[in-house]
Parts: structure tokens; C-alpha cells; sequence
């Protein structure tokens, strides 16, 4: 028996759809289930990716990502208002010519200071 490629897609995508809990009647509409299921299912893609460098699943990953965020922007609007003005803002601050710089170490002791020696 031989399966095609676009099958074995299909079949894995099932499996992974059915464990990450994505509701087995989407048609397409947002809501707050498949949003969960499609960030879980995208963190798996990212893990994966990470640990063996493959990077056959990019596009997909990069896929998922998109249609989290227009459900985002669909189910929490307001939310994602505020986060759009907060992230201007900030790049307004970074373009700032008065705005200190930071070198990459600097700046990742500063997210995560009980673990320097990660840098």
C-alpha cells in the first residue's frame, strides 16, 4: 500500500490536532479552544525544530503563528490594542537618539538576573 505525502500529512496532523485538544468541528472560526489547541501545537512545531534542526516545519510553524494572532485579534481585541500600543511605544523609546543601548548580554541579564552564567 502506498500512502501519498499530502495522506501522511493529513494523518499526522489528526493525531497531533486530536492531542492537543483542537476541536474536531472547526470550520474556521475563532475561538478561545482552537486558539489553545493551535499554541500548543505550535509550541510542539517550535520544539521539534529546536531539537533536531529541522527545519522542514518552519513554514507551517510560521502558519500556525499567523492564524494565532488573527484569532487573537478576533476573540480579544481590546488586548490586542493595548499590546499594538505598548510594542509602538516602545519602538518610539528605542528610536529615541537619547536612548541607551545595551549589548545582548546586558540586556538578557536584565530578563533574567538569577542566572547570569546562561550568557
Amino acid at each position: 500500500m502506498n500512502t501519498s505525502s499530502i495522506e501522511v500529512l493529513a494523518s499526522a496532523w489528526a493525531r497531533l490536532a486530536e492531542e492537543a485538544g483542537f476541536p474536531a468541528d472547526y470550520k474556521g472560526t475563532a475561538s478561545p479552544e482552537a486558539h489553545q489547541a493551535s499554541e500548543a501545537i505550535h509550541q510542539r512545531i517550535k520544539e521539534h525544530i529546536a531539537a533536531t534542526n529541522d527545519m522542514r516545519l518552519f513554514g507551517l510553524l510560521h502558519l500556525l503563528g499567523q492564524s494565532s494572532l488573527r484569532m487573537e485579534q478576533t476573540l480579544w481585541p481590546e488586548e490586542y490594542e493595548r499590546m499594538t500600543c505598548e510594542v509602538e511605544e516602545a519602538l518610539r523609546e528605542a528610536d529615541d537618539s537619547s536612548a541607551k543601548s545595551y549589548t545582548h548580554e546586558e540586556a538578557m541579564q536584565a530578563i533574567n538576573p538569577d542566572h547570569p552564567e546562561a550568557y
